[in-house]
């Protein structure tokens, strides 16, 4: 992924005059929506997201402020399909007595008589998109359609022992050989995750990934005085995280509470550039599409 100018699921002014206005639990952790699919790669340095319908926080706002990775996963992981723990059917045996194959995503849409399935894809009567084996399945995905209670959709299964998961709490000697799962879940993530930055340029999950809140328009904008902005609490600076581009929700642009002491706050505004400078030494997956210093 690139720069990030998307948000989960546009918010409407309605949606939140109620809290845009609180201050309570900004700086609180979040996990971001994204984390609970099992292709999701993990976050950017380069880039920003603003989650607005977040139930984690007060203010609904779960701010990725130039993060690496998953917050649910610090090490990261390897691509299992470069490690040999992909699976091309439910039934592959895998390398150690502890594994099995184990789904980590769906790839699959709803169906109706309006809504037709994609070419190679048939409509079941239950509303879904059922796949064969000739069907289109998505890179690195197969049609589960071979097995007692096959689900008949695509896809992304690997080697996994539910015992393996990593902790977002627990140190990184005790993560250390562990894979990434989807938060509060056993179930694995089946796609290469970078670890986390170093704490002290301020880019690991507890310094960049937290509950916050609109704080103004972003510069160049008119004032918009129909909507509830915030005052940020102590330790927090507002700053301008999004510009308005003219793309996506022009409620989601702007100013949003930041911690203070972040070094890539630049003249009021976060500077984007700077991330990948600030991502220090990382204690795990490094390489191809990561930023930092392997240790």
């Amino acid at each position: 992924m690139a720069l990030s100018l998307f948000a989960v699921g546009s918010v409407s002014l309605a949606a939140l005059l109620p809290s845009a206005c609180e201050t309570g639990g900004i700086g609180d952790p979040c996990i971001p929506e994204e984390e609970y699919f099992g292709s999701f790669s993990g976050f950017q340095v380069s880039q920003e997201n603003i989650e607005s319908r977040s139930f984690q926080c007060e203010t609904r706002i779960c701010l990725v402020n130039h993060f690496q990775g998953r917050v649910s996963c610090p090490l990261g992981q390897p691509n299992p399909a470069d490690v040999g723990r992909l699976c091309t059917s439910m039934g592959d045996a895998c390398d150690s007595d502890k594994e099995a194959c184990t789904v980590s995503d769906t790839f699959g849409n709803n169906c109706d008589d309006a809504t037709p399935c994609p070419d190679g894809f048939e409509c079941d009567v239950n509303g879904f998109c059922r796949c064969t084996d000739d069907s289109p399945c998505p890179t690195n995905y197969f049609c589960d359609n071979d097995r007692e209670g096959a689900t008949n959709q695509c896809v992304l299964a690997v080697c996994h022992d539910e015992e393996n998961c990593q902790d977002a709490n627990a140190t990184p000697e005790q993560n250390a050989g562990k894979v990434c799962c989807l938060p509060g879940t056993f179930t694995p993530v089946g796609t290469g995750v970078c670890g986390e930055c170093a704490e002290k340029g301020f880019r690991n999950a507890k310094n960049s990934v937290y509950c916050s809140c609109r704080c103004g328009v972003a510069e160049g904008q008119p004032e918009d005085d129909n909507f509830n902005f915030c005052e940020c609490p102590d330790g927090f600076e507002c700053a301008e995280v999004r510009p308005n581009l003219g793309l996506g929700d022009e409620q989601l642009t702007g100013k949003y509470c930041v911690k203070k002491d972040d070094p890539i706050i630049s003249n009021g505004k976060i500077d984007p550039a700077a991330a990948a400078t600030e991502c220090g030494s990382v204690q795990g997956q490094t390489g191809t599409g990561c930023e930092g210093n392997p240790i």
